[in-house]
This record gives structure tokens, sequence and C-alpha cells, in this order.
């Protein structure tokens, strides 16, 4: 015989709610039964088994229970089967019925619903009308924000995942918040007799429209309460000055009420002004601003500007202020013009003073808070370190110098170990000086050397110069250029001169916008002359190097790097038309490229600038002629008169066409001292001229 189900657990149950479950059997002696049914075992408390084999009842406790369930035919055959049967708890939703914390119009509220003792997961449910602006979430969260006071009741009722379900009743109390005034008393902005007064109250909570009232106390005369918004309002009265103390109430729709007790200072007519803060974006430039605004003791007859801190941040002006209507030529006000730096970020402080028939005001302050112009400061700053490149080359092309055979022959004549020469020119002053191992040895035998003497193979030679200069972008305000060579070379015949140079430059560069640069450079490599035709060489130098640079502006300072390179090549002569007179004809070509790196500045505010670098390329050809006509006077010196003139093009990044015209003297005593002066007239493609004379010194040390 078998039972139906055949053992184990059965559907589960819940306290408290009905359950049925039958259990039937098949075969036995006899087959077509009855059957009885019996239980050894509990049953749930609540439960019973009936002879027909239905469990029914309603279950009383939580728990599980194991019982064994027999079955008997009429023949007296058994079957048995052994079952487990699960009551669960009853469902108890949380918080229990009853009363809800209350809420607060215009308040955020927020109540949690929850429930044990069901199968999980449960659902939540509202029945009746919840207060106006909350709501129920199916995971049992109430929230919201009320919007009007009530007394509501509902029902919640929860399901769990059997469908089972309980419920509660529950009521919620929404109130109206308590009035409060902003400011909630205390004292007052100060106000003046004879000059305008505005001071807000404001009101929250309460419901629906509210209506303010002065309860207690005295405003001053001229003052108002607005009785809508609460706003206390002049102009006060001429002689209303003195202290005053007074109560205020807000009243809602429904009887509410909120107060607030002020006190208030009036103070005699006097002259004062306000200060001012004025934002002001990157590349603006900010609205006039009246300064009259705010002010008390007016009209204004004058205005004055005290003080201006940073005083290079900007330019301030104060003008007499704006027409107030076409059909009068009266001014109206005083307004404040300011026109930033664009390279200046942070603040700027700006001191003002007004003057009235009552006297002159405090100092003012207007103060701007000032973004920098990325693209004006970018602009800026690579056009004072392209100058400084572009100036620093043509310093470069016009310093740089290196042995070639022509001075190679007269060093093997000269009598001075070392020369000095000082250069006034039409853009700066040049102090210099040259030696080699060649001139000393042709000094120390004073000269005696003839023609037919042999020269000397190897040379080590120093040379340096130092040059003032000034440009447009200098204003008033003087550089300096400094360059000291060294190199050694060796005469591989009478006609071929190969040698190496190494030069070093200094040059400082102020500009007349409170700028200065400064940089550090080197140039490298080997140099060679030969003798083409007669009286005729070839001169050929290159050089490649690289700088380190600073730049220092008003607001932002930085440096950079470069890398550069020269290519020198001229060709030179020397023809002497008879025993006195000498034709020196020139032809130069000289390319120089400079290479500045990406760089970046800073300023004192930590903001930083990226920069990106560039590259600055000249090709400089120039053709002169020097005539020159030796004077022998009986003294034993030999004045000579000479003329010059050298035109040239500098192209790619140049200038474009450049001229030098120039006539000077020399005057020369033997074994003694050399004096040359010339007078010079420069121009260029740029249109910039400029006259200046040139000295050069040369003596024995």
């Amino acid at each position: 015989m078998a039972l139906i189900p055949q053992g184990g657990a059965l559907a589960s149950g819940n306290i408290g709610q009905t359950y049925s479950q039958n259990i039937s059997a098949t075969g036995g002696t006899s087959a077509s039964g009855p059957y009885t049914f019996s239980v050894t075992g509990s049953l749930p408390a609540g439960l019973t088994l009936s002879a027909a084999g239905a469990i029914t009842g309603i279950p009383m406790v939580a728990g599980e229970s194991s019982f064994t369930v027999t079955a008997k035919d009429a023949d007296g055959t058994t079957g048995s089967a052994v079952y487990t049967l699960l009551i669960e708890g009853q469902i108890i939703l949380s918080p229990g019925a009853g009363s809800l914390s209350s809420g607060i119009v215009g308040t955020p509220y927020s109540q949690g619903f929850s429930a044990t003792g069901g199968k999980a997961p449960y659902s939540f449910a509202v029945s009746g009308t919840l207060p106006t602006g909350l709501s129920l979430s199916s995971n049992g969260a109430l929230s919201g924000t009320p919007t009007a006071a009530a007394n509501a009741s509902f029902t919640v009722t929860v399901t769990d995942a059997d469908r089972i379900t309980a419920s509660g009743t529950y009521s919620l109390a929404i109130v109206a918040a308590a009035i409060k005034l902003s400011p909630n008393g205390g004292e007052l902005a100060k106000g003046m007799a004879g000059e305008q007064y505005s001071q807000p109250i404001t009101a929250t909570g309460g419901v629906g429209a509210t209506t303010f009232s002065l309860v207690s106390g005295t405003l001053p005369k001229g003052m108002s309460l607005n009785l809508s918004t609460g706003e206390l309002t002049g102009p006060l009265e001429i002689g209303s000055e003195g202290d005053y103390s007074f109560v205020l109430q807000a009243r809602d729709s429904t009887g509410n009420l909120g107060s607030g007790s002020y006190s208030l200072k009036v103070a005699p007519r006097s002259v004062t002004v306000t200060d001012k803060q004025i934002e002001v974006q990157a590349g603006s430039t900010p609205a006039d601003v009246p300064l009259h605004r705010g002010a008390t003791g007016g009209p204004f007859v004058t205005a004055e500007k005290t003080f201006v801190e940073p005083p290079n941040a900007g330019t301030a002006t104060i003008i007499r202020g704006q027409f107030a209507q076409a059909t009068t030529t009266t001014p109206v006000g005083w307004y404040l013009q300011f026109t930033p730096n664009p390279s200046y970020a942070g603040q700027v402080r700006v001191g003002f003073r007004l003057t009235s028939a009552l006297g002159v005001s405090n100092t003012g302050t207007v103060t701007y808070t000032i973004a920098f112009d990325k693209k004006k400061v970018t602009d800026e700053i690579n056009g004072l370190v392209e100058d400084f490149v572009r100036a620093r080359q043509n310093l470069l092309a016009s310093t740089i110098k290196v042995p070639d055979l022509m001075k190679r022959r007269r060093l093997e004549t000269a009598k001075d170990p070392v020369t000095t020469r000082i250069q006034p020119s039409a853009s700066g002053v040049t102090l210099g000086f040259s030696t080699s191992l060649v001139q000393m040895e042709s000094a120390g035998s004073k000269g005696t050397r003839g023609s037919g003497g042999s020269l000397s193979p190897f040379n080590i030679w120093i040379d340096g110069t130092f040059m003032a200069h000034n440009r447009e972008q200098n204003g008033d305000r003087w550089g300096s250029f400094a360059m000291i060579s060294t190199g050694a070379d060796y005469l591989v015949t009478d006609k071929l001169l190969l040698g190496l140079s190494f030069h070093y430059d200094r040059m400082t560069d102020p500009t007349d916008k409170d700028a200065e640069l400064t940089g550090n450079g080197w140039l490298a490599g080997p140099y060679a002359s030969m003798e083409i035709a007669k009286g005729v060489f070839w001169n050929a130098n290159v050089l490649y190097g690289g700088s380190v640079n600073d730049i220092e502006t008003e607001f932002w300072d930085g440096d950079f790097d470069t890398s550069r390179w020269l290519f020198d090549s001229s060709i030179n002569g020397e023809w002497r038309l008879d025993a006195d007179t000498v034709l020196v004809p020139k032809l130069r070509a000289v390319y120089l490229s400079e290479t500045v790196k990406d760089y970046a500045v800073n300023n004192a505010q930590g903001d930083r600038l990226n920069i990106k670098g560039f590259t600055t390329e000249q090709l400089r050809v120039s053709l002169g002629v020097d005539l020159s006509r030796d004077i022998h006077l009986e003294n034993g010196m030999v004045l000579t008169p000479r003329i010059g003139v050298t035109g040239g093009y500098s192209g790619l990044d140049g200038s474009g066409a450049f001229g030098q015209v120039s006539a000077g003297l020399s005057l020369n005593a033997e074994a003694a001292w050399t004096l040359d002066f010339d007078l010079l007239f420069n121009i260029d493609n740029d249109g910039e001229r400029s006259p200046g004379a040139r000295a050069r010194i040369g003596g024995r040390f």
C-alpha cells in the first residue's frame, strides 16, 4: 500500500491562516477501499487529521513538526509515510498601527514601514488619503515634502511572497511651519538722515499669504513698512537722526504669528562712499563703475582717484558721468573707468573720494578681480622672445670674426701684442680687444721681420667684445652684449689656413615695458681661409651652439633654451692703387638659424602658461668697399682719410635691405698709438635711420 503524497515536506502554513492538506492511499488487499487514516507523532498545534486523510485547522504556533500517517484498508492491510510540516510566523507590520510622527509644511518628511514573519519579498500599498506632497513606495518608504497642513488617516497593507497580507491603520498630522522673520531681530543696517534707506524683512513658514505690522515702538520719520513684503524703506527725513527700537510682527492666513525686535541708528547727514567688488573676465574691459551709487551727502561736485594697487595692473580714470536724458546736458554722477593690463591676473584696488557741499567723503575702494588674457600674454611674451633672438642674431652676425689669411699676414708685422678698440655705433657702443701668439711674437720682434720671412704655422688667439645697444623696443633703456672668442689655427700652406673657434656670448635686453631678457650662449666650429687669387681671399666659418635664457616681465617670469647654427662665408681683397691708396672690397653672406624650444612662464598667482617654440632664420648678404689714402706728416705721423659704403639684404625672417655709409680718419704714430674715427649713417628696410660714430684705439701693452 502507498500513500499520496509519498512522505516528505508538506506545503507550509502560516499562523492564524486556515490550512488544508489531503492524504490518500492506493493498493492494499482491498483495492477499492475504504481506507482509514491515523497519525503517530504530533501535528502542529491547531491542526487535526480526519479518518478520511484530511489535515485541516488553523495553526497556532510557528515551527516545524514531523509525524507519521498510517492508512488501513478493510482487510487490515496498512501503509505509512513520514511527513514534515512548517508553520511560518504571522506577518507583523512595523511601526504598529497608530499615530506617526508629525510633519511640518515645507520640510522634507520620511517614515519607513517594514514587515517580519512572512516570506520575503514584501510589497506595501496604501489606501485612504496621504497628506498632499507625500507618497508611499512599494518598498515601504513614506516620503516627500508636505505642502499643506492636514490631519490624515490611511491604511498600509503589506503582502509577502505567498500573497499573505497584514494591515495597519495610521494617522499623520502635518502642521504649519512656525513663522520666522529674517533677520530675526537685533540691530539693522544704519541709516542716514536725508538719504535713501532699504532693509528687507522676510518671513518663512506659515500658511498662505503673510502680512506685516508694527506692533510696538516708532519708525524714523520718512521710513515706511511694506505690509505685504515687510521691507523698510526711506528716504529718511532730515532731522530724523537718533536711536530707534520697534517690534515687527508677521501673520499667516491661519492666524499663526511671528515677531522680531529691532534697533536702528540714524546718523546725521554726511558724505560717505561704499566699497565695490567687480569681476573681470579674461580679455575683457569692465563697465564703468558708478562711484556715486550707494554714496551719501550728494550731489557731488568733484571726484578724485587716490591710489591704484598694484600701479602697473592697469589704467584707472574717473569721468563725469553719463547724461540723464537726451534733452539735457547735465551729467549724472561720477564713474570709474578701468583698463586692465592684459598680462595681469589677481586683484586690483582703486581708491576714490567724492566731494559735495557737505565736505569730502571717506576713501572708498573698487576692487577688481581680473583673469589674465591668455592669448594677449602669449603674443606679448612670444614677441619679446622673438625680438630678443632676432636682435641677438644681428649682433652675432656683426661681432663674430675669426682670423683669416689676410689678417694673419698683417699680424706678422704687428707692433702691438694686444689690440683694443672702442666703437660707438648707430645702435650702441663697442669695446673690444684681441691678441694672438703670432701677434705677440711679431710685436716682440718689433716688426723687424721682413716680407720674405716665413709665417708661423700655428696660432692661438683670443678676442673680446662688449657692446651697449639700443633699439626701438628698448625705449630709453640700454642693453649690453658681450662676447669672448678663442681658437687655434694652422697655416697649412702660405695660401691655406685651417682652424677651430669657440665663442661665448651674454646679452641683456631691457624693454620699455619693464621687461628684461638675458641670455648666455655659445658657438663652436671650424673655419678656413685661402687665397684664391693674388690679393683675393675666400673665408668660411661653420658654427653650432645653443643658449639658456631668462625672461622677466612685470607679471610673468620664465626661461627658454635654444639651439643655433651660423654659416659665414666672405670674399675680400686688398688692392693698392698706388703706394698710398688702398681699395678694400668686401662681399659677405651669413646664414643664421636659431630654434627656441617650447617653454613656459609663471606669475605670482601660480598660473602657468605654456608657449610653443619657433625658429628664426636670417640670410644676410652684403657688399661693401672702403677707400683710404695715407698722408705722411712732417712729424712722422700718418694721417689716413677714408670713405666706405656697405649695402645688403637680410632675408627670411630678417628686416630686408640695410646699408651703411661711413667716413673717417686714422692717425698713426709709429710704435705708439693708432687712433681711428668714423662717422656712420645706417638705414634698414623698416625705415629706421640711425647716425652714429665709431672710434678705434690701438696701442702696445
